[in-house]
Order: structure tokens, then C-alpha cells, then sequence
């Protein structure tokens, strides 16, 4: 349910940013450090999108890894601590 969820609020943002560059077809100019163009401003924020999810995409799995591999530390932390456990567990208790 949470990936249709997440689906559909992906083909929402896709669907905002089509009828945005449908309705800006003024040209722009963009200045860059070096060098000057002209552009159809839905080009432009067709582009800023696409960058704007490339960017959040990489963050996203960035901290997908790294809670995967804090998943992993506490799951070999946990197997580690209960064999102890079991071991004070079995050993008969001195008087």
C-alpha cells in the first residue's frame, strides 16, 4: 500500500510539472557563469525538476543505505548479546 501511495504521488508531481511547461512557453534568458542562453521557460523547469529528483533520489538512497547498514550493525550487536544471554542462562549459579 505504501509503494502505491508513494506511485501516486510520483505520477502527481510528473503530471504538475507537464501542465506547468504547458502553460510557460515565454523564452528566457539564463545567464551562467561564462556564457548566456534562451530558453523556453518550460524547458528550464522541466530541467530544474528532473535535477531536483536525480538530487533527492541520491539522498534518499544515501540514507537508505546507511540505516541498512545501522540495521546490520544492531542485528549482529543483538545475535552477539543474546549468545551471551544464553550462555549466563546455562552456567549454574555459584553460592
Amino acid at each position: 500500500m505504501k509503494r502505491f501511495i508513494t506511485l501516486v504521488v510520483i505520477i502527481l508531481l510528473f503530471a504538475i510539472a507537464i501542465i506547468l511547461g504547458l502553460k510557460n512557453q515565454q523564452l528566457v534568458n539564463i545567464n551562467y557563469l561564462l556564457a548566456q542562453s534562451e530558453m523556453r521557460l518550460s524547458t528550464l523547469l522541466a530541467i530544474n525538476f528532473m535535477f531536483g529528483f536525480i538530487i533527492s533520489g541520491c539522498f534518499g538512497t544515501l540514507f537508505y543505505f546507511r540505516l541498512g547498514m545501522k540495521t546490520r550493525h544492531l542485528r549482529k550487536l543483538n545475535k552477539k548479546q543474546r549468545k551471551e544471554l544464553n550462555l549466563l542462562r546455562s552456567t549454574p549459579e555459584k553460592d
